[in-house]
């Protein structure tokens, strides 16, 4: 049964809102030296319907041998904050993105329940912090919610009569979470293998985190600094799921180039709800097959959002790379995959089981294509499976 909650009219800070409910929700602001994006932000969340109860402004430390000019402007515009109670809590180091965010949320929490957290690129719809307060107050019991986004994505989904849906991803660009949720949260390089084991949580992770592999490249290679890969795995290691707007109430502005992570780009950019009417939230949430078929397709994990259709012809793909992404929505179409080969990897791709090639004992009764791009190894590996298992010529595809 769903729940339509009654609009906070009054322009006002939600401190009072959050004790009656038995949640203290405090909201952080996370700046370097962008003074215009900083002010943008500043500037609308000073908009919103309802204020922040206490606003954390966390500004990293200047890193050394950096020009100082940017830096001071935005402490300055910290300081100017006059609409709200707040603390500035200045670093007297340079942190990083990773480091500044994951101990600033500590920070809040040794005096909050839940925490919304806000970076200097994104910019906040008038309604965003009804929102938020709306969700971290009527979910904070419902253990299996791990965090609500502000964010929307572009993405089509069927229509229903909620503002809200459940899915596994967590986005970093205005969210919130629960004190008890973020307590076992840590950088766990080891998660990624974790999930490939498990057949169950290999799926999920295809379904939610398709491109969280190559991130944590990125991030072991030292390309990014991101805590939010490590977050979105944990979420998923843990079966939790995140409250989403259809609508989305951030925009993000730091798509100029101007940002550590964020590169010029128009794909996740999304619609922007600028009403402030109180949303139609439900009492329970669960994760619908469709929002799930959404996110895959989005992420092209066309594997994790297969229809099995009885007219699919079964096939083993032999190789899990780069050939394999290339070609993978294809195969889908046209396939049913039953198996995967791949010498140097173990466990379950997208809940489909990883087998050596020795492993396969009826390997002669399906077809296989083979996913490798170099054409003397293709040439190698299809004799000798013709010869050791068998198999007739036109048992292996060609795409």
């Amino acid at each position: 049964m769903n729940e339509k909650l009654n609009p906070l009219n009054s322009k006002t800070g939600a401190k009072e809102y959050d004790r009656k409910e038995g949640v203290m929700i405090g909201t952080g602001l996370f700046t370097y030296k962008r003074s215009v994006h900083t002010k943008k932000v500043l500037t609308a969340l000073a908009r919103n319907s309802i204020l922040p109860s206490k606003l954390y402004l966390f500004h990293d430390g200047l890193k050394y041998g950096e020009d100082s000019t940017e830096w001071y402007k935005v402490q300055d515009l910290l300081e100017s904050v006059d609409w709200c109670e707040k603390e500035i809590i200045v670093s007297d180091s340079n942190k990083g993105l990773a480091e500044s965010i994951m101990t600033g949320i500590s920070y809040m929490f040794t005096e909050c329940d839940s925490v919304i957290v806000l970076e200097d690129d994104c910019l906040p719809a008038p309604g965003f912090m009804q929102y938020m307060n709306q969700c971290l107050t009527k979910y904070h019991s419902l253990k299996d919610v791990y965090a609500v986004s502000g964010y929307g994505w572009p993405i089509d989904f069927p229509e229903t009569t909620s503002d809200v849906y459940a899915c596994g991803r967590i986005s970093s660009w205005g969210w919130g979470t629960w004190k008890d949720r973020w307590d076992g949260f840590h950088r766990d390089y080891t998660v990624l293998r974790q999930l490939r084991l498990d057949e169950e949580l290999s799926l999920c992770l295809e379904t939610w985190g398709h491109d969280l592999e190559q991130m944590l490249i990125n991030q072991v290679r030292g390309d990014i600094d991101s805590w939010a890969v490590f977050w979105a795995l944990y979420v998923i290691q843990n079966k939790g799921f995140s409250i989403n707007p259809y609508n989305s109430l951030i925009e993000n502005i730091g798509f100029d180039g101007s940002g550590e992570h964020c590169d010029k780009s128009d794909a996740f950019r999304a619609p922007i709800n600028q009403y402030t009417d109180s949303l139609f939230l439900p009492d329970f949430l669960e994760m619908e097959d469709a929002v799930k078929r959404c996110f895959a397709e989005f992420y092209s994990s066309y594997t994790a959002c297969r229809e099995i259709e009885d007219n699919k012809e079964d096939v083993i793909v032999y190789g899990i790379g780069r050939t394999f992404s290339a070609n993978e929505k294809i195969i889908n179409q046209k396939y049913k995959i039953v198996g995967f080969i791949d010498n140097y990897k173990k466990g379950y791709y997208a809940g489909i089981k990883i087998s050596k090639e020795s492993e396969l004992k009826d390997l002669a009764t399906k077809k296989i294509i083979l996913m490798i791009q170099n054409q003397r190894d293709y040439q190698i590996i299809a004799e000798r499976l013709q010869k050791a298992y068998g198999l007739e010529p036109d048992m292996i595809i060609t795409l």
